[in-house]
Formats: C-alpha cells, structure tokens, sequence
C-alpha cells in the first residue's frame, strides 16, 4: 500500500531510513577514500616504482603463462608419445610441489631485499635449501595488494 503513496504520503520512518541508507553510503565511501590516500602517502615505495612494479608483474605474469604453457605442451605430447610407442619419457625438469607453493605464498615487502614478486624472491634466494616465506623485516603493506590481486596473478586459461 504505501508503494502506491506519493512522496509526500510515505510515512517518515520510510524517508529516514532512506536518509540513514544514503548517508551510511557516503560515509563508508569517504573512509575507503582517506584510507586509500592515508596508505599511499605512508607507502615506502614511490608512484613510479609502483608503475614500474605493475609493469614487471604483468610481464612476469604473460611470460610463466607461456612458458608454462610450452613446457606443458612438450610433456603432454611426450607422454602420449610414449604411450603409443610403448617407450620411457624423457626427463622432463619440472618444479616440485614445495616449489610451486613457495612462489605462490602471500607477498610481503622487505626494505633489505628488493623483490617484484614471490618468483622473483625465489629465483634470487641465497641458499636453494631454505624457505622464501617470510624472513625478518617482511611486511605486508596495503598499497602493494596488487601483487597478490587476482585480477592479475590469475590465470583461469590454464
């Protein structure tokens, strides 16, 4: 009944809770607002650097794609080859489970080593033996999220 009510015949709880809806908008917007500007002022890496890092991650990105699509290619087309002949594959050097999940752990910003992503973390690691996780000065900061942001480290084609 009060959908069919003209604006000035709804009731007034109607009015203010829509009032209340706007405002609560609004203000949820201006803290996203001052918290995003509060954190890339605050960020220890400048605007460029950013871009820079964007750049490399998209790169990085389009070439483990590839690659990874070529390797998987040659081992899929070697497997079935083997089955048909009936003979032993070649080997293939493929990187093992504690290493795919190593790359694939949370990124964390360290002043002391300067790293784009957890690959490029991995590949420049002192000792192949220990662990890239975390080590001490590791942060997470607010303004680095795209490393990990799925719109670019996904890949749902593969």
């Amino acid at each position: 009944r009060w959908g069919r009510l003209g604006g000035a015949e709804r009731p007034s709880f109607l009015r203010a809770a829509g009032v209340l809806g706007w405002i609560l908008i609004a203000v949820v917007i201006i803290i996203l607002l001052i918290f995003t500007s509060v954190t890339r002022c605050l960020s220890p890496v400048s605007f460029l650097q950013l871009k820079f890092w964007k750049i490399y991650l998209e790169q990085e990105q389009q070439i483990l794609k590839s690659k990874a699509t070529e390797h998987a290619t040659e081992l899929a087309k070697e497997n079935i080859k083997c089955f048909f002949e009936g003979s032993h594959p070649k080997e293939y050097n493929t990187p093992s489970m504690k290493e795919w999940q190593q790359i694939s752990s949370l990124y964390t910003f360290n002043p002391k080593g300067q790293y784009y992503s957890m690959l490029h973390k991995y590949v420049n690691r002192k000792e192949k033996t220990h662990s890239i996780r975390s080590t001490e000065g590791d942060t997470v900061i607010p303004v680095l999220g795209f490393v990990d942001s799925s719109g670019i480290n996904s890949t749902p084609e593969l």
